[in-house]
């Protein structure tokens, strides 16, 4: 088996581990016995467990992400979009089980600042750019991008935390959104007052 084959078999047979018994029962002997490597195989591409784990996680998150991305792909106006893909993004969780069992177990196996920066691959820069546009096209009220970046960043981390914490996804990711989409609205520039006829 190639290397590559290999480090796809490893990172297939960890979560499959990962989801079904969690990342404390699982031993990289578990590991390399479910993908029918060595040891020495997983030591070579990967250097401890947590190291694997994130490497699972990033994979699930990159394929969330994408959903989010792709159902921009439409026309519509920019903020429109961002509706649409926070929509995207919370059901991917909910039809995604094996992605839930992961995000229970991020923060305790990774801590925040490991998990910050794999968002900061992908989530962040994409939520920069997105409001920088929107702001730009009139979309958004003028609001400091960072900050706006920052906040929005925590509110999607916490929202799919939630979903994924709780035993009726589908609901909590309904009700979710319902807030998020309301807070998302606050950014819109407010319409002028329509006139009264005498």
């Amino acid at each position: 088996m190639s290397a590559a084959l290999t480090r796809v078999a490893l990172l297939d047979a960890a979560k499959t581990l990962f989801v079904t018994k969690g990342f404390d029962e699982t031993s990289i002997e578990d590991i390399a016995q479910l993908a029918q490597a060595s040891k020495g195989a997983v030591y070579h591409h990967f250097s401890d467990k947590r190291e694997i784990f994130a490497e699972v996680f990033r994979s699930s998150q990159a394929v969330v992400i994408q959903a989010a991305i792709d159902s921009m792909s439409g026309s519509g106006q920019s903020w429109d979009l961002v509706e649409a893909a926070t929509k995207a993004f919370l059901r991917s969780y909910v039809a995604d089980e094996d992605a839930r069992a992961l995000l229970r177990q991020v923060m305790g196996v990774l801590g925040w600042d490991r998990v910050r920066a794999l968002d900061e691959e992908v989530a962040l820069p994409f939520l920069r750019s997105t409001i920088e546009e929107s702001v730009r096209t009139g979309q958004v009220r003028p609001t400091p991008i960072e900050a706006t970046a920052e906040l929005l960043f925590s509110l999607f981390c916490n929202a799919v935390l939630f979903v994924a914490g709780v035993p009726d996804a589908a609901r909590a990711s309904s009700d979710v959104e319902a807030v998020i989409l309301f807070i998302l609205a606050g950014l819109k520039p407010t319409q002028p007052p329509t006139p009264r006829r005498p």
